[in-house]
């Protein structure tokens, strides 16, 4: 069978699934957004991920996630050298606002997009794999992704009803945060599909298992780190990539792991991206946590430090602090 779109559309290594900042007025800051988009880019971050779960899409208009989207394109482009892609999270509520968004990130030139299992109702799975079919078929050409995070939408699809989809010539893989990593391996196992594991705890087992990349909320605020742990993989540095995976789990758990996304916030704010509060009714960090959150990162970046690795392009805090 012949493959289009998906088949043009590659992506290994870090996805960074980005943050959503606010004006203090509370509107979304599309200055600042195109700012850390920028930061990305310069960074060679393999690709980027608007609109997700980490950057409060369900709180989000649809306006406002189509301006959020324009601003992190005019982010990427602006660095000239950029090698960073893009998948737009267009996953709504009604199948017509999955294809509004998705035809307006076509518009913008993105490659992919990624859409979330329908959520809140309890759907069979012939009805979940009926309406990817339907996305598939209404974007001949962009290079569709099936987003599964059984624990926030409700649904999932199990790895046969993906290869089912498979059929489709733009379905291009699938974005798995079940944490599962029988799971994984199941993914894996369909010929041709691109897995991306959002689950930073098995970044090593899953990768050496032939994962092709983990979209990481932890990950955007170190990205030098897991660049690093790629590129030990891609010299197949082993005991190079283990320590730094390793890292990635300590900074995960310290982070929260991306399922507080003000601590995410926080930490941007830390190397110098100031991004405001997380909309209501999501939490906001106290200045006590905050504080103890700072203290914590200082002295993960000295010990990052003293293992060869510098946090480098945004400023960071003196660990004496």
């Amino acid at each position: 069978m012949t493959h289009t779109a998906s088949s043009a559309f590659h992506v290994r290594g870090l996805v960074v699934p980005i943050v959503t900042p606010y004006t203090p007025q509370g509107s979304v800051d599309l200055a600042q957004a195109e700012a850390v988009a920028r930061f990305y880019a310069a960074q060679d971050v393999p690709a980027l991920f608007p609109g997700g779960t980490t950057g409060e899409f369900a709180l989000l208009t649809l306006d406002e996630r189509e301006s959020l989207l324009e601003a992190v394109v005019r982010g990427v482009q602006s660095i000239g050298t950029a090698v960073t892609q893009i998948i737009a999270h267009t996953g709504a509520a009604t199948l017509d606002e999955v294809l509004r968004l998705s035809r307006h990130a076509q518009a913008q030139g993105v490659p992919a997009v990624a859409v979330v299992t329908p959520f809140y109702y309890g759907y069979e799975e012939a009805a979940l794999l009926a309406f990817y079919q339907t996305v598939c078929r209404a974007l001949p050409n962009l290079a569709v992704y099936a987003y599964t995070i059984p624990q926030r939408a409700g649904n999932s699809m199990s790895a046969s009803s993906i290869a089912e989809l498979r059929r489709e010539p733009n379905f291009a893989g699938i974005k798995d945060s079940s944490g599962d990593m029988h799971r994984l391996l199941a993914l894996l196992e369909v010929p041709g599909l691109s897995v991306l594991a959002g689950a930073d705890d098995l970044c090593y087992p899953f990768m050496t298992s032939g994962g092709h990349g983990l979209v990481s909320g932890p990950g955007g605020v170190v990205p030098e780190l897991f660049q690093a742990f790629f590129a030990a993989l891609d010299a197949q540095q082993t005991a190079r990539a283990l320590a730094l995976s390793r890292h990635i789990r300590e900074f995960s758990r310290m982070i929260r792991g991306g399922g507080r996304i003000d601590y995410l916030k926080a930490g941007l704010d830390w190397r110098g991206l100031t991004n405001g509060p997380s909309r209501l009714p999501l939490p906001n960090l106290t200045a006590e946590e905050r504080d103890a959150l700072i203290l914590e990162l200082d002295r993960f970046a000295q010990t990052l430090s003293e293992d060869g690795l510098t946090l480098a392009g945004a400023p960071v805090h003196d660990a004496a602090v």
